[in-house]
């Protein structure tokens, strides 16, 4: 099916309802997608046909170029029908709008043919760049690619070595099927995500396809005025928010399932005939809902803050990034905590590998332990902006 690009102002609402259209499609692949290791081919095309992978995408290549806080709804609707899927489309739309950062020639190449083109980015580990005639030569390999296995393009960090031993980092765009992906994702939580590592051998890119890292990750575009409100977004901390999101989806939908079962479920080894009859369990939801609310609050504090910052085209001041990212990581943190009370409220069965409630709670955790959402440094850097201490991140 092809569906037409939403009014900006109704935007959100139509795409959490395009969700929910392909939402029993993504959970009908989540035992393939879990066994495979990669998202099925038809949750795939759902998000192409959907055009949910295209929330960051700019309008002038046919995107919807919807907000922070747009992505950061689709992507906790997603989570509810399948956490790996929502986690793809993360990484797809927080790559399209760092594609943004290249030379319009490059823009061109990835967006001009294929509006929905796929992109993934990895930043660990990065690889180097030899200039050659008329660009680089790239080599590397690079882990923790998420949704390799569908996308058409990748963004890569690299280190180009000047003569005199200077380094500087770059960042490459390269054809998917220039890479040979090697199997190595095999975790209890995110299976699906297919994020194998991603492997470059003196693979050419011209170089137009490659920027310095700076520009890429960097802020200087924050308060272009000629570029709109999404595009002026500081990246980095928006695809913070969408990761914190996707894992906060995983949280609420988990506590959905315990909440619709609890009336036909008793309290072993104990007289209750359903688990509401119990004040212990009652108190327990109220309080784990609360956790989640907590949760959903800092997401939301933190896509505001860089959705009022864009639309008036003003930088974002160091402490206000560290904020956000301190928002995120606590986001991650309180719904790890829910997710564990929800399963002792639930009980055993949550176990099984029938009840959803275990793959919420598998996926969300392996999820929130990704680097952007690392609480420990989320709240090193949030209390160190108190005293004015140097980030210990350095791209905010």
């Amino acid at each position: 099916m092809t569906i037409a690009r939403a009014d900006t102002k109704d935007l959100c609402a139509e795409l959490v309802e395009r969700v929910h259209a392909i939402g029993p499609v993504l959970a009908d692949g989540v035992a393939e997608g879990d066994r495979e290791r990669r998202l099925p081919d038809a949750s795939v095309r759902a998000i192409d046909t959907s055009q949910v992978g295209m929330v960051w995408t700019a309008k002038e290549y046919g995107g919807l170029e919807g907000d922070v806080r747009t992505l950061s709804e689709v992507t906790k609707t997603l989570s509810h029908y399948c956490p790996s899927t929502s986690w793809v489309v993360n990484n797809i739309n927080g790559s399209n709008l760092l594609a943004t950062r290249f030379p319009r020639e490059a823009r061109d190449e990835v967006f001009g043919d294929r509006p929905g083109a796929r992109l993934a980015s990895v930043f660990v580990a990065p690889g180097q760049v030899v200039a050659t005639d008329g660009g680089y030569l790239l080599t590397g390999a690079w882990p923790y690619a998420s949704g390799i296995l569908h996308d058409d393009w990748a963004i890569l960090s690299a280190r180009e070595t000047a003569p005199d031993g200077s380094a500087r980092g770059v960042s490459v765009l390269v054809p998917v099927d220039l890479l040979t992906v090697e199997d190595t994702w095999s975790t209890v939580g995110m299976r699906a995500t297919g994020s194998h590592t991603a492997v470059a051998r003196e693979v050419f890119v011209p170089g137009h396809r490659v920027i310095p890292l700076e520009t890429q990750l960097g802020r200087a575009h924050v308060t272009d005025v000629g570029l709109p409100p999404l595009l002026r977004s500081p990246a980095v901390a928006a695809m913070a928010v969408i990761c914190a999101s996707v894992v906060l989806g995983a949280g609420q939908a988990a506590r959905a399932v315990v909440e619709q079962r609890a009336p036909h479920r008793g309290v072993t080894p104990t007289l209750y005939r359903s688990q509401p009859e119990s004040g212990a369990f009652v108190a327990a939801l109220g309080r784990t809902a609360l956790t989640l609310d907590a949760a959903e609050m800092h997401v939301h504090r933190a896509a505001a803050t860089i959705d009022a910052a864009a639309a008036a085209a003003v930088a974002l001041p160091d402490r206000e990034l560290r904020r956000i990212r301190g928002d995120v990581a606590q986001a991650a943190n309180l719904v790890t905590v829910a997710l564990d009370e929800l399963m002792w409220a639930h009980g055993a069965s949550a176990f099984a590998e029938a009840n959803p409630l275990q793959q919420y709670w598998r996926d969300a955790n392996t999820a929130a332990r990704h680097a952007t959402l690392n609480v420990q440094a989320g709240h090193e850097l949030y209390g160190g902006s108190f005293f004015g201490l140097d980030s210990i991140v350095p791209s905010l």
